[in-house]
């Protein structure tokens, strides 16, 4: 047999894929996301959970150990602007605009008084919480007394995920002594 020949048949038995063949390969890739984009979505929701109430968590740590560091009350609270605190609502504060951590020499929670002696002053600010998510609280500020207590009773925030799996909510209770504890909560059904 000649060399062209087996080049030839050698070349005549390379194929490419039929039509039936590429079909079933896409029919196998598209089951596949559609098994992975949930979980997918899933995992998003859930680390952007955990981020933001994280962010929550480490703006009451650090108020609680200024506090104690600098010998002053230092405050928490949720702010719109980045410079003052909201009012607090009827029945719950709205943090999801983002809030601020601030010394209170002043001893006036809720207020960022920059004509004190010595002015309070802004720590840090932390903008509004990203996605549709809801975090409200029973006060609209949490303020630390020197010796890492809280001025006052026990405040409960509520971080609400829309359209979430499991227990992808978050609650986070900052006890008298000034303790900040993370739970995860279960998710709501929607209503309808």
């Amino acid at each position: 047999m000649s060399t062209s020949c087996q080049h030839v048949q050698a070349i005549s038995r390379v194929r490419g894929m039929t039509a039936i063949e590429l079909l079933s390969a896409l029919a196998i890739v598209a089951i596949l996301s559609a098994m992975a984009v949930p979980a997918f979505r899933d995992f998003m929701q859930n680390n952007r959970a955990a981020e933001q109430s994280n962010a929550l968590v480490g703006a009451l740590a650090l108020a609680r150990n200024e506090a104690v560091t600098r010998g002053v009350p230092v405050s928490v609270c949720a702010s719109t602007d980045g410079e003052s605190c909201d009012p607090a609502g009827v029945l719950f504060a709205d943090w999801t605009q983002g809030w601020i951590v601030f010394t209170d020499a002043a001893g006036t929670p809720g207020t960022v008084d920059d004509a004190a002696d010595p002015p309070d002053t802004v720590l840090r600010v932390l903008p509004a919480i990203s996605g549709d998510a809801m975090l409200a609280s029973n006060s609209n500020v949490v303020t630390y007394t020197p010796s890492g207590f809280l001025s006052g009773n026990q405040v409960s925030f509520s971080l609400s995920v829309p359209d979430c799996t499991g227990n992808q909510n978050r609650q986070v209770i900052v006890n008298p002594q000034g303790r900040a504890t993370l739970n995860h909560m279960p998710c709501t059904e929607p209503e309808t």
